[in-house]
């Protein structure tokens, strides 16, 4: 069943092929070893769990209708590098259709991200994005109950990491004198009750030269808190400004549960630079602190990471991040699980190819 699924795959992509104007397939793998120096009080030593970038794969394509004006799809699948399974779904990542128009922008409606990642980590980062590591975004210990991931309810926390929004329509303005803008909402599906389950996000950036201004809200309704009427809501605050061969970046997001008042605040300032033309190198330093809810837990973390561009499709990484916490363990976004008290170290080296 599972080949033939397959094969008319293949063949929708050869018919697409044929009458699109532009179809494409790309990917991205990677994979390695990471070290953790306590997991529940012991070390491990372990495959890197996609620590640089999710293992992706998937099409792209367009149509030109004319007049400056497109069809445009994207269908993109997360899969596990280390044991082949696919995560939420074949095209669980990203899938969307729609239109794009050099004057008025792009609309599209299906499974997608919201603006916490598009404005705040691609748009923020610009030209540093490539380098940064998931070990330098947001796990710890926080009793945060987030209903997103069962069993981990502080997992990316601020939505920094990428993670779509179904049964959404999304809009994506033009740029501007350096000014764009965008807006998604998600359908909760409740008869009676339209904004029940539902979710809305906005984003907002600013790039003059070497310089870009971003913000970012986010706000999803879970079925599992106050029977969908109330959720987790994000807003956050960056900018980056490049120097040189360095690029300078600020970062503040807050995190709340609607339904408890737990909430988060992170502040986050970080640092690229370009060693030589392959060689770059990446620090950051973040503090997070939890409000009463979350017995006023408090997390501090240093995170330095390398990539050296073997081809401009290849490059090797590495990531050391260190994490101490007061008020509840120690938990690096990436590692296995959470320290066995306060402090937790990680240390991940691997290989990055995208095609």
């Amino acid at each position: 069943m599972k080949i033939k699924q397959c094969a008319l795959l293949i063949g929708a992509v050869v018919a697409a092929n044929a009458n699109a104007q532009s179809v494409q397939i790309y990917g991205l793998i990677d994979s390695g070893v990471m070290y953790t120096s306590n997991v529940g009080g012991k070390k491990l030593l372990s495959i890197d769990p996609d620590s640089q970038a999710p293992d992706l794969f998937g099409f792209v394509g367009s149509e030109d209708l004319g007049a400056g004006t497109k069809a445009i799809f994207k269908l993109e699948g997360q899969f596990n590098m280390n044991n082949g399974a696919m995560i939420n779904g074949l095209f669980g990542h990203t899938a969307y259709v729609g239109l794009q128009d050099e004057k008025w922008g792009t609309l599209t409606a299906g499974n997608q991200i919201d603006f916490m990642f598009d404005s705040l980590v691609p748009e923020r980062w610009g030209p540093a994005f490539p380098i940064i590591n998931a070990m330098n975004l947001r796990q710890s210990s926080f009793e945060l109950n987030s209903p997103r991931i069962p069993g981990n309810g502080s997992f990316d926390f601020d939505r920094l990491l990428g993670s779509a929004v179904p049964n959404s329509i999304k809009y994506k303005s033009p740029t501007y004198n350096g000014f764009s803008f965008g807006g998604l909402y998600s359908f909760g599906g409740v008869a009676g009750n339209f904004g029940s389950n539902s979710a809305q996000s906005f984003g907002v950036n600013y790039r003059n030269g070497g310089f870009s201004l971003n913000g970012a809200y986010t706000y999803i309704k879970y079925p599992e808190l106050n029977n969908g009427n109330d959720g987790i809501r994000n807003y956050g605050v960056g900018a980056s400004w490049m120097l040189g061969a360095a690029e300078f970046a600020a970062l503040y997001t807050n995190t709340a549960n609607t339904q408890n008042g737990a909430r988060i605040g992170v502040y986050e300032a970080d640092v690229t630079y370009a060693l030589s033309t392959p060689l770059h190198a990446h620090f950051s330093y973040q503090y997070q602190k939890g409000n009463h809810v979350l017995n006023e837990q408090h997390v501090n973390q240093e995170t330095l990471s390398v990539v050296y561009l073997l081809s401009k499709r290849t490059s090797l990484f590495s990531t050391l991040a260190f994490q101490q916490s007061s008020g509840g363990p120690a938990w690096i976004l990436m590692a296995a699980g959470p320290a066995s008290g306060g402090r937790q170290a990680a240390f991940s080296l691997g290989l990055i190819h995208s095609f």
